[in-house]
């Protein structure tokens, strides 16, 4: 099964929690658009989330729930 995988960074650092993953890459999209730009201060210093898309051309569904 083709997946798109939803991948999400706080300041650059990746979660170690992995990603979601989605049968269609509208619903990965919108998710992406809604939680990347995100922002709050820590420390005296901004800490902004971003994310993205990426395709996963073999995942097994059976392993991984898919959205």
């Amino acid at each position: 099964m083709t997946v798109f995988l939803l991948i999400c960074s706080l300041s650059g650092v990746i979660s170690k929690d992995g990603g979601i993953y989605f049968r269609n890459a509208n619903e990965c999209i919108n998710f992406k658009e809604m939680l990347s730009g995100q922002s709050y201060m820590k420390k005296d210093e901004k800490q902004v989330y971003e994310c993205m898309c990426k395709l996963i051309p073999k995942v097994d569904p059976k392993k991984v729930q898919v959205y």
